[in-house]
């Protein structure tokens, strides 16, 4: 898989030596179809013309591209993504000149390893309405090039990236579209999380396009709820047994996502990727004096305890505390069997930025409420770690039967390394403290800690002197 990347390149030089760049299809001197660019102020839902892939093989068989272009128009899509590459993901030319003939009103996108300013020329012939421009197999003088020529020509460039490094080649050039994939094209694996860390580093005035990777109404609720303005979709939807009740489900979840967006995740996956930092949430805060000062020490989430608890807090107090707080740092709101609803309500209201469901709740029922949330897991069991949520962030925590959470037990050693073992992500909490934290980011690499009793003077009332000490020790081996 580590050279699939220039396998598909390499093929393509080739191909355009032997078969043109019209991969042998015929085309019109003059492009004879409307241009329509979609409108980038809406909601931009990509569904793709997907005959297969090299992670996937070959999938749906698409006889009649046109009727699946049709579907995927009236499931809500509004613009037609059309794979033409040939070799590793089945595709063809013609596959976009009879959907854009057919259907002259929709928005097609050429998606293809585009190499050359004759791509580009022959994209617009064809019917193109916006092409994909990989910022990793293009230097960037050619890449300049080639979004200049599209966009001469009246079409809108995508311009698709990975990393860092290449976001940052895109933005020399100031697109009005960017794309992340979320799948490495080098190895083909997934990580949902890192484009919403990236898309943080993008201007608001780009607009921003969520590629590969989106499952279901979970994945693309997350995706608008951080902000990105499309998705692009291709296999979980060729593959589906029902495309339109599968285009509509995705395409709920991304606008319910949108319309509820937050910046909680962005700020976690920036810390995390970017700025290679733990993400510390001191949790069962109780009094404005304790939020002061964690706030002022760059503590990153603080928890409100909306449960029976010790730690407990009323709705009225932690508003007071939200209010005087603001946006200087992230705020979670606990809950196991009570006032659910009304602390949902202030994540809506912007008391809160997201809800930790500590409780034996599904996937589905957490989602229900459209809002930024994720799942607390107790673990008691190596089971436990793969237990399956599609909130960005799982937490673990230790297993007592008499608490969700506050116990200052933590998690068996034996279980954090079979979840080290088999890569499992770690967001941990439970027992952890001064004289642990070191041993803990040493073992077991967490990317979030999630700490409560272990820097407290008793139950509710926080120790200045054991916070201190507590990030002391996390910046330190940080650094």
């Amino acid at each position: 898989m580590e050279e699939i990347l220039k396998k598909i390149v390499d093929k393509r030089v080739k191909d355009i030596k032997d078969k043109g760049y019209n991969q042998g299809f015929y085309l019109p001197e003059k492009r004879e179809v409307p241009l329509n660019i979609p409108n980038l102020d809406k909601e931009i839902i990509i569904c793709e013309i997907k005959r297969g892939s090299p992670s996937e093989g070959k999938m749906n068989d698409i006889v009649n591209p046109v009727d699946w272009a049709n579907c995927y128009i009236e499931s809500g899509a509004n613009v037609i993504s059309v794979l033409t590459e040939e070799n590793f993901f089945y595709g063809n030319l013609k596959d976009l000149i009879e959907i854009k003939k057919s259907i002259k009103e929709c928005s097609v996108l050429r998606k293809d390893f585009l190499l050359y300013e004759e791509d580009i020329r022959i994209s617009y012939r064809a019917g193109a309405d916006l092409v994909l421009l990989i910022v990793s197999i293009l230097n960037y003088e050619k890449l300049k090039r080639l979004k200049e020529l599209a966009e001469d020509l009246g079409m809108l460039p995508l311009i698709e990236v990975h990393n860092l490094e290449e976001l940052e080649i895109a933005l020399k050039l100031n697109p009005k579209l960017i794309g992340i994939n979320s799948r490495d094209l080098k190895t083909f694996n997934i990580d949902r999380n890192y484009p919403i860390g990236l898309k943080s580093l993008i201007p608001e005035n780009i607009k921003v396009i969520f590629e590969s990777g989106i499952r279901n109404y979970t994945d693309a609720f997350f995706i608008g709820n951080s902000g990105f303005n499309g998705i692009l979709v291709g296999t979980r939807v060729v593959k589906s047994d029902n495309i339109k009740e599968k285009i509509e489900e995705i395409k709920n979840g991304f606008i319910n996502g949108y319309k509820n967006k937050n910046n909680f995740y962005q700020k976690i996956f920036k810390k995390i990727y970017f700025d290679k930092k733990i993400v510390v949430k001191i949790c069962g805060i109780t009094n404005i004096d304790d939020a002061i000062f964690i706030r002022d020490n760059k503590v990153d989430i603080i928890g409100f305890i909306f449960a029976k608890s010790p730690r407990e807090i009323s709705i009225e107090k932690a508003k007071e505390i939200s209010s005087i707080l603001k946006d200087s740092v992230l705020k979670v709101g606990v809950v196991v069997d009570k006032n659910i609803d009304q602390v949902v309500n202030l994540v809506r209201e912007g008391y809160l930025d997201a809800i930790q469901f500590h409780n034996d709740m599904n996937n589905d029922q957490c989602m229900s409420y459209n809002v930024c949330w994720y799942k607390a897991i107790r673990v008691k069991e190596k089971e436990d770690f793969l237990k399956e949520f599609y909130s960005p962030i799982v937490l673990y925590d230790a297993f007592s039967k008499e608490s969700y959470g506050g116990t200052g037990r933590t998690i068996d050693s034996k279980l954090l390394d079979f979840a080290k073992e088999k890569d499992i992500r770690l967001y941990l909490a439970g027992g952890i403290n001064e004289y642990n934290i070191e041993e803990i980011i040493k073992n077991w690499q967490p990317l979030l800690i999630d700490v409560s009793s272990g820097v407290e003077e008793s139950p509710g009332k926080k120790s200045k002197e054991k916070i201190y000490l507590f990030l002391k020790k996390i910046k330190k081996i940080k650094n």
